[in-house]
This record gives structure tokens, sequence and C-alpha cells, in this order.
């Protein structure tokens, strides 16, 4: 809007502030920042000048930061108790992850072409020098048509200073790098260079801003993602409180098995000789038997490596001629050339699977390395990341191109499930303080009923029938083994409970996109047979199928459109489908997560430690909440989350299948053989172990 050819304010500023620390420790603001994205005034705040900022802030109509929904937001509540209403809040980080959540894709060829540029340029300088010094003729400039600078370092970040590279405009300042060069704390006191530091990032942020805004990403993702940005830094800062005595003691046995297994291991092979090449000797050694000009053969010996997996696949291949199926991606650099060639994969699933004796052995030990990193050892290890008795993880809320979040130091995701060994002791580690109950809730068959609502414009909600009313897994038997459709499943015929074992893991496998060799090996069988597999299958559903090409065919374009308008890319036509389903599962996920804190507030309680409810973890599909223990209160959270996961699908419009939530740990039945038994009320449990 134009008064007299000026433009007006509309109360939209970027905003940024200096501090003396990180949300944790910091102790005062130094100085802040706000630009007007429409008139393009730039206020800048010193120590003195912080009320005023303060005024501002809380005027703001919107306020457009980088990282401020983690850090500056809450650093201006911690230290000077000032909110403002969260749909007033633009993060870029999040939105720039919601723009361009496959970024890496984007930034080779930058990366690469800039690399290429720069080191012709300096060939270039460097003739061009040699001639002046020669007293030859002056070549001149190079005539190379410039290309932007981008450092290798900052492919796929979503970091400020990689955007202003991206951008190929206005760039981060070193001033930090500058002051510790000097011997100085670049933050410890305000001074002229950290307030133009600060001034120069609110340009890059405005020059981001304005380049995200043309993209035009759909307001319902971007208000999902600022939402589930918001709750995720109150999780983050809520911590998880681990048992950290039971830590320690159960990676102490842990270790002493592993290293007592190490000894064991270490005989397994004898030792090997591989050879290097010859030595060829300059002048003759009498002593050491030597004549000029004639190669000497050098060889080294191994000991065998129980913790190497070039060892174990080097042995297995020249013992029993293993033959991999499964290989490690090709490392690549930061122009996305191959470095090195995949290796066969060597973990704990692929060793339990070979019919080796030492594999078994070997399986074991990898499983307990992978423990004992994750308890003491990895450089997430929740004894080296747990402050003051909690575990406060880190999310990305918009982490894979999917719209999933991604989970880091530590990852929670990766916490072993029940079923694996030492499972149960790692998630009960996760516990909650005297005076709290723990609950778990979580979306019922989320999978499933995302693939149901898809295939509702192809079969008119039949498979949703299946999903809600039959028994899915049982089905999907029928379709793999070729069993009459009026079988009924006997489950004390042991065939019938390997049929629908196989066509549970079977189902999954192939929405992740399984090829036909997985597919077969669900069967113990290869390639062939999971192919035969696929085909029975995609016969009994042609819907299916109908699906699939329509998904494929949309995919060309490369990319699809999420249920909340956001654009999904894709990287190649077979990884279409299980985008389109895993970002349906991520987004029913995340409205639910909002929505339930939202609903729990309108109840009346209050989130915090200090309060009714603390959200310990979000995990995929599933919930954590910390439950102050008063009479009935357990009952009434798991009440109102499952409400809410049951309403959830009404956010979007292209949405078909009914959703729902189950809580754990459920009361048990006290007779088993009544049909009419009444449960008592979910009373909570005391870790995650009892919780999922």
């Amino acid at each position: 809007m134009m008064v007299h050819g000026l433009p007006i304010s509309r109360g939209r500023y970027v905003f940024d502030v200096e501090s003396n620390g990180l949300l944790d420790t910091a102790t005062v603001i130094h100085c802040a920042v706000m630009k007007d994205v429409d008139t393009l005034q730039v206020h800048g705040f010193r120590p003195d000048q912080i009320p005023a900022f303060l005024k501002l802030y809380r005027a703001a109509k919107l306020l457009i930061g980088f990282n401020c929904i983690k850090f500056d937001c809450a650093l201006i509540e911690k230290l000077h108790g000032v909110t403002v209403p969260q749909d007033r809040v633009l993060d870029l980080m999040n939105l720039g992850r919601l723009v361009f959540s496959d970024i890496k894709s984007l930034d080779f060829p930058k990366a690469k072409a800039s690399k290429e540029y720069q080191s012709k340029l300096a060939a270039h300088e460097a003739d061009r020098a040699h001639r002046i010094e020669m007293g030859l003729p002056d070549i001149g400039p190079s005539r190379l048509k410039p290309v932007p600078l981008f450092p290798g370092q900052f492919v796929g970040r979503h970091s400020l200073e990689a955007w202003g590279y991206r951008m190929g405009g206005g760039l981060k300042g070193d001033y930090s790098k500058d002051m510790k060069a000097l011997g100085l704390d670049p933050w410890a006191s305000w001074n002229p260079e950290m307030h133009a530091y600060m001034l120069q990032d609110a340009e890059v942020t405005h020059d981001l801003f304005r380049h995200l805004e043309t993209f035009q990403a759909s307001q319902q993702s971007i208000d999902l993602e600022m939402r589930v940005a918001w709750l995720c830094a109150k999780i983050e800062r809520n911590g998880w409180p681990l048992d950290v005595r039971a830590a320690e003691q159960l990676y102490m046995t842990l270790v002493a098995e592993r290293e007592s297994l190490r000894t064991q291991l270490v005989t397994l092979f004898p030792p090997w000789r591989t050879r290097l090449p010859d030595f060829i000797p300059k002048r003759p050694n009498r002593t050491l038997g030597y004549l000029a000009g004639v190669p000497v053969e050098r060889w080294k010996t191994h000991e065998f490596n129980p913790a190497s997996r070039d060892h174990i696949a080097d042995r297995l291949i020249e013992k029993y001629g293993w033959k991999p199926t499964e290989f490690n991606e090709a490392k690549k650099d930061a122009d996305g050339n191959t470095v090195t060639v995949g290796k066969p994969v060597i973990d704990d699933k692929v060793l339990k699977k070979l019919p080796y004796p030492e594999a078994q052995q070997l399986a074991r030990f990898f499983m307990l390395q992978k423990r004992i990193g994750q308890l003491g050892e990895g450089a997430q290890a929740w004894l080296k990341v747990v402050r003051e008795g909690k575990i406060h993880a880190s999310y990305t809320t918009n982490g894979a191109v999917t719209g999933r979040a991604t989970h880091s130091y530590p990852n929670i995701a990766q916490v072993p499930s029940l079923s694996a060994e030492f499972g149960r002791d790692c998630r009960a580690l996760f516990n909650v303080p005297r005076g709290w109950k723990q609950l778990g809730v979580d979306q019922a068959g989320l999978e499933l009923r995302c693939l149901a609502s898809f295939m509702v414009a192809f079969d008119g909600g039949a498979y949703i029938d299946i999903v809600l009313n039959g028994d899915i897994h049982w089905e999907n038997a029928k379709a793999l083994f070729g069993l009459p459709e009026d079988t009924v499943r006997d489950d004390n015929n042991p065939d019938h409970v390997r049929y629908r074992g196989v066509a549970k893991t079977f189902i999954y496998a192939f929405l992740y996109g399984a090829g036909d060799a997985k597919l077969g090996s669900i069967v113990k069988k290869g390639a062939a047979e999971g192919k035969k597999l696929r085909a029975r299958f995609l016969k009994k559903f042609p819907a299916l199928e109908r699906l699939i090409n329509y998904v494929k065919n949309a995919a060309k374009k490369g990319w699809l459109k999420g249920l909340d308008g956001r654009k999904l890319p894709i990287r190649s036509p077979h990884a279409a489908l299980n985008t389109l389903l895993q970002s349906a599962g991520a987004l029913i996920c995340k409205q639910w997560i909002v929505d339930s804190e939202d609903a729990l507030k309108a109840a009346g309680l209050r989130h915090g430690w200090d309060g009714d409810f603390v959200i310990l973890g979000w995990i995929h599909d599933e919930l954590q909440i910390a439950v102050r223990d008063v009479d009935g209160l357990v009952a009434k959270v798991a009440e109102i989350v499952i409400g809410v996961a049951r309403d959830v699908g009404r956010h979007f419009p292209s949405w078909k299948c009914p959703t729902d939530g189950s809580a754990s740990p459920m009361p048990k039945k006290q007779n088993k053989d009544d049909p009419d038994e009444v449960l008592g009320p979910i009373v909570g449990g005391a870790n995650w172990a009892a919780c999922h």
C-alpha cells in the first residue's frame, strides 16, 4: 500500500537479537534489530534501548525471524517475560525446510559449478602472474562467466549462512570467527562490530523472506509447520527424565559382555596375509638380501578384528563364498562425485540371517556395540547428552522430504523397541519423576488408513471397510498364498498364523517401496518369488494397482501435492506412492499433536513441569506424555488425546478414512473369558517400557 508514493507499514518486521549465550545460559540481550519489510526502515536497538525494542516487538503484526521460535522468542520470554501470539511469528528456517525439503539435490550442482569455476579462476590467475613475472604480455582478467560462490560444506544445510550463499546476495559476516582470532569472547559484551553483524543478519533474513515468498507455499502447510515448531521447541525444553543410575548399570553390564565376547571372537578366524605392492630397491642390501632393481614381495598379516566390518565381510566371503545382497550407498563428496563404492552391509540384522556359526556370535557382538553406542559411547549417547537428569532431544520438524520429523541429540526414534534385545531395559530408562504417571498414545493403524484413504477414488471405500471392520492382514494373506476367499482364520492353525505374519510384514515392506528381492526375502526366497507375491497381491486389489499407476503418472512433473497443499519432491517413480503415504501419515500426526496440546489447554490443563501434563516425546505416530498423578487425570488426558486422534482427518478435505487413537498401558482384564467385563480407567505407567 502506498500513500503519496510512500509505502505504509503493515506491522511486518524481520527481527533478530544478540545475547551473551545460548538459551540455557544467556542472561542478557545485548542488542536487537527490527526491519519493516514494507517500508524497509531499519530500527537498531543498543543495550540501553531494549525496552523500546520490546515495545515494538509486542506491537508487531508479524514477526519474521530465522530459528526464532527455538531461540529468539524463547530467549525474550525467558529474560523479559514478554510473549507474543504464536500465529504472529514466521520462522524462515522452518519455512525454508517446507519449501525446499529436498534442498540437497539443488545444492550439489551449485557446489560443483562453484568449485570448478574457482579452480579455473585460480589456474588463470596463477598463469597470469607467472607470465608477468617472466616478462611476457599480460593475458588480462579471466573471461570465464562468473559462478556464484557456494562452498561444499553448505550442501543440504538450512543455516542462514547457507541461504546467503544460495541467494548469491548478502552474506553473513565472520564476526564470531574474527573476534575469536583476536582472543576475544565475541558474545561477552556489546560492541559496534556485533551490532553491525546483527544488522547484516537482518538484511539476509529479509532477502530470504522475499525469496521464499515467491514460492507461494500453501497457507495451511505454513500454519501447520509453525504450530509444530512451537510445540517441538516446548518438548525440547521440557526434557524427558532419564534414569541415569540404571543407565550406567546397564552400560557396565553390556560392556562386560561385549569385552568377554570380543576375546572369544578374535579366535574365530586364524590370521591371514594380504599382498602389498612390491618394493623395488634402488641399491643392493646384502644384509636384507636386496638386489638393486629386483622386486621384493611384501605381505601384511591381519589379526581378525570382530569390530571391523571389512574384516567380517572379507572372511565370510573367503571361507564360505558368501555373496552379499545388501550394500551401503556409495559415499559422495560435496560435488556429488562417488568417492567410495558401496560396501556390503554388516550389522546384527544381516548377520543373524546367515547360516554360518560365526555369524551368530558376531551378530550378538554388533547388537551389543549398537546398544552400548546409544547408551554411553556414541557421539549422541544418552549418558553424554543428559543434562540434570533429563534428555533434551532435538526435533527437525520437517527433516524428511515427506514432511516427517527427524530426531537428533539423541535420536529417540532409534531407541530399541520392546521386542528387541535389551529394548525393554532401554525404554525403561525413559521415565517420569515421582508424583507423575507416563501415558503413551498413538495413531492406530495409520499406514493402512492412509492407503485406504487414497484408494477410495478407485474402489469406492472397499479397502476402508476391510481396514476398519475386517482383518486386513488376513485378507492380504489370502491374496499372497492363494487361499480361497471363504477361508476363515484359525489361530490354532500354525500355517494360518505364519501366513498372517508374512502378510503383515509384506504389506509394510510393499508400502515402503521394497523391490522384488526384498519381498521375496520375506518368505526366504529370491526376486522371482517376490515378483509373484507382488502380482498375486495386486490381482486381489486391482484398485491398488490403479492407484500406483495414477500416482506414478502424476509424479512425472517431479512432485505430488500433500494433504495440506505442500509440494512433495519425488526422487523416482518407484518412490511416489511411498512418499505420498508417508507424507499423509506425517501430516495427520502433526495436526494431531498440535490439536491435542490445544485441547488439553482448553480443558484447563497446564503444559509444563509446573503444570498438569508434559509432552515428553513425539515419535512419528506416537506421543509420550507425563501426567501429574492426580486421581483420574491420566484417564482424562487419554480421553482428550484419543478424541483428537479420531477427529483429526477433518482438517484435510481430501482425507477419507476415519482415524483413531489408542492408549498405553491399558488396564488388564481380570477374567480373559468374560467378554462383557468392564475395564477400569487408564492409570498410566512408570516409564516408556510400560507405555507402548
